[in-house]
């Protein structure tokens, strides 16, 4: 025996298209609310969100923000927000935030991993700002980009200077006249 797909009803069909172009219809009246400078109806769905949320429902029905979007975890709206209040330009479009945004993230996740490594060489469990400053000044590329940054209480790199280290083997001469056979007298 084949098995034969059956089709949706031409009825149930019907529906879905007049579902679609009710949507559509709604999304017309809220662009022309928004050129008469009149603010757009909020649905419960957007009534019920965060007010400073950009978020949009997927395929699912569920809101996606524009982080999880781009697939990074700090808030892209905040940082465009940061971008425009900052006053760079007359415009920023929404690239511009994302970019910035996995930048940053990039950058941070680059020093939360050495300085975990420094909080496990010490044996440490937590990570303190002693650990993320020695992770930058340890790391040329890090160390460059971040060089007239201070880390409160991150403290100082060791390094003793090798002149005032003391000598491990003494000069020649000087074992040579502590054993009298060499006399400096004219």
């Amino acid at each position: 025996m084949s098995q034969v797909e059956e089709e949706p009803p031409a009825s149930r069909v019907a529906e879905e298209e007049d579902a679609d172009h009710e949507d559509d219809d709604a999304e017309d009246e809220e662009d022309e609310d928004m050129d008469k400078g009149d603010k757009p109806a909020r649905s419960k769905a957007a009534a019920s969100s965060a007010p400073g949320k950009k978020t949009k429902k997927n395929s699912t029905g569920k809101n996606t923000s524009t982080s999880s979007k781009a697939g990074l975890c700090f808030p892209v709206p905040r940082l465009r927000k940061s971008l425009k209040e900052g006053g760079y330009a007359k415009r920023v479009p929404i690239g511009a935030g994302i970019y910035l945004t996995a930048v940053i993230e990039y950058i941070v996740a680059e020093i939360l991993e050495l300085a975990g490594n420094s909080a496990k060489e010490q044996k440490k469990n937590r990570i303190i700002p002693r650990h993320i400053q020695l992770a930058i000044r340890n790391d040329e590329e890090l160390n460059k980009y971040m060089s007239n940054v201070t880390i409160q209480g991150g403290g100082v790199i060791p390094n003793i200077h090798t002149v005032l280290m003391p000598n491990k083997n003494p000069p020649k001469g000087a074992a040579a006249g502590a054993s009298g056979s060499f006399s400096q007298e004219y």
